[in-house]
């Protein structure tokens, strides 16, 4: 069997035993993803068939899936046992596999409520989010789709239906109070998607108590593996669109503003309006969109500024190239401009030449050719689960205006000739202190997402960031930036640990958009200055482990000082004696409480 070069182009086969071999080929293929994540299934149905699915989705993220099954109809007890083989595995996700037909075995008998079911799920998750770290992924339940009481409505007692679909809310409203923690899988959006015919086999759920079909298989495995994404900083930062035949119908520069296809009631108009409205959701959730279009640029400003079926408008878009240079090579210039890595683009285009030229020439950007059948193109992005963040911070939301305002710093930057004059006249403040219980959402999202400035790429998530916060050996701090023309929002973020009168960095990370303002060293002057005295340490430890993405922080902890020795496994420790450590603040930064 031929797999691609690249893991991201792997396509899932039509059949459950083609699924199943290539797998087998992906499982023993010599260079696995460095990346992986731990998953155990807690469950009371026949899941095992939900594998080769998980597996084919995280190896074509980039990740390898370590998956273990718990025993059938057995979750609480070893959610109750230390033990058991969950805890033996450390997973970094659990997975809540429940059916209402084990869970309650009444559910079929006339009358039924749902109010021990709710009881029991709600002491589940309690269970779970207490005895693990892990995240917990928990599905609603699939309604009944006859009424028991046909054609009559009862004015007495609600149906079957309505008690599951009773179910379902009160666990949407669980998730949502507990964002940090639980993730919603959701099972009746799938059946709403799939239908019964696709989705559910009563043969093997009376047989073998397996009571969905590979559809419905594949569409579980893809949300986990979204899970894992968001985990492991596989999430997609940037959406780069083309413009003719692909946020409207039709060429701009020959049809004009008036000729292109984009209305609110026809048919294709009305396609390319609500793919631009899908666009403008990502836009709400913290996700950069930019242009990248080989056309006359005043002919597409017309179109954002004056078209009235344009949902996206000028103001949306953080930053474009707008010409006759090749995409590539414009995709290239959007990620220095933005200071993202490539692998956070996707690139929507309808030409085939165009979307295999990026393909060629920049293997780390994904790329989506619009469907042929055009009709299917509104949710295309969305669906894709490449922006699915674990967290949506109010960073995230202001990230374009973010970009806005680093463009007006460029400007201002153009006007010295000297660094620190240029620093100097922006002004820079800084907020450095403990992380508070409000901030560890961001902390954790950070340590995911961080990519390039990020010494040890360590991935945390939020109850791991909040025992670090809770251990006496330990301290986690943020550092919040802004100048004259706007707030960064709380871009960095270190960890540190202690053993005795030793001290070590655990993560030192921040967003590349604060790079080369000194910020980084007076966080780290800052942290190192407050902690010295008040744990009496004598040397600080430190490590560079090295990536395919944060080489520009191979030399960070020279540059304090500190004594490099190379380690075997490729990462350099570092120490310094606290007697040996500068904390003297940078001059240009003033510091607020």
């Amino acid at each position: 069997m031929m797999i691609p070069e690249r893991l991201t182009d792997i396509t899932l086969p039509d059949t459950l035993s083609e699924t199943i071999a290539l797998v087998n080929h992906l499982d023993h293929l010599e260079k696995k993803p460095e990346q992986s994540v731990r998953i155990h299934i807690l469950r009371n149905f026949t899941i095992e068939g939900i594998e080769p699915f998980l597996k084919f989705y995280h190896y074509q993220s980039g990740i390898r899936p370590e998956i273990s099954f718990g025993n059938y109809d057995n979750v609480r007890q070893e959610l109750l046992d230390k033990n058991s083989s969950l805890y033996q595995r450390h997973p970094d996700i659990v997975v809540l596999g429940l059916v209402l037909e084990t869970l309650d075995t009444n559910l079929r008998t006339f009358g039924w409520t749902a109010d021990r079911v709710i009881s029991e799920i709600e002491s589940l998750l309690d269970t779970a989010l207490q005895n693990t770290q892990a995240l917990l992924a928990v599905n609603t339940f699939v309604p009944p789709w006859d009424s028991e009481w046909g054609m009559y409505r009862s004015p007495d007692a609600a149906e079957r239906f309505e008690e599951v679909q009773r179910i379902n809310r009160k666990i949407r409203e669980r998730v949502r109070r507990d964002p940090m923690r639980l993730y919603l899988m959701d099972w009746e959006r799938y059946l709403i998607r799939l239908g019964e015919e696709a989705a559910m086999d009563y043969r093997f759920w009376y047989t073998s108590k397996a009571p969905f079909k590979k559809d419905f298989m594949s569409a579980y495995a893809f949300d986990i593996a979204k899970l894992s994404r968001g985990l492991k900083g596989k999430t997609k930062k940037c959406l780069v669109l083309d413009c003719d035949n692909t946020l409207w119908g039709g060429i701009i520069g020959e049809d004009g503003v008036s000729g292109i296809k984009l209305d609110r009631d026809s048919f294709p108009g009305r396609v390319y309006r609500d793919f631009q409205l899908n666009a403008l959701a990502l836009y709400e959730r913290g996700i950069l969109l930019t242009l990248c279009s080989k056309n006359n640029e005043a002919d597409v400003w017309e179109v954002f500024d004056h078209h009235p079926d344009m949902a996206l408008r000028r103001e949306h878009i953080a930053a474009w190239r707008i010409n006759w240079t090749d995409k590539a090579t414009n995709i290239r210039s959007l990620a220095e401009e933005l200071n993202i890595g490539l692998d956070s683009f996707v690139f929507v285009d309808d030409s085939p030449a165009e979307c295999e030229l990026v393909r060629t020439m920049i293997p780390d950007v994904t790329v989506l050719q619009v469907p042929q059948k055009l009709y299917t193109y509104p949710p295309f992005v969305i669906r894709s689960g490449f922006f699915d963040a674990l967290q949506v911070s109010s960073e995230d939301k202001n990230r374009t205006r973010m970009m806005h305002e680093e463009s007006m710093r460029r400007v201002e930057e153009a006007r010295y000739t000297s660094i620190d004059d240029y620093l100097a006249s922006l002004q820079l403040y800084a907020t450095i202190h403990e992380a508070t219980t409000d901030e560890i959402p961001r902390v954790a999202q950070l340590t995911q997402k961080t990519n390039q400035f990020n010494v040890t790429t360590r991935r945390y998530s939020e109850a791991q960031i909040t025992a670090f916060a809770e251990n006496p050996d330990a301290s986690v701090w943020t550092m919040r930036a802004g100048d004259k023309f706007g707030d960064f929002g709380l871009t960095a973020v270190i960890i540190v640990t202690r053993n005795g009168d030793t001290a070590e960095m655990d993560s030192f990370l921040l967003s590349c958009r604060i790079l080369g303002r000194k910020l980084e060293t007076a966080f780290v002057r800052h942290v190192m200055a407050a902690l010295t005295p008040r744990w009496s340490i004598r040397t600080w430890q430190a490590y560079y482990i090295p990536t395919k993405k944060n080489g520009q922080t191979e030399k960070f902890w020279d540059s304090f000082g500190f004594r490099p020795t190379p380690q075997a496994d490729r990462s350099v420790k570092y120490t310094i004696d606290a007697s040996a450590l500068d904390t003297t603040p940078i001059p240009f930064i003033s510091y607020r409480s």
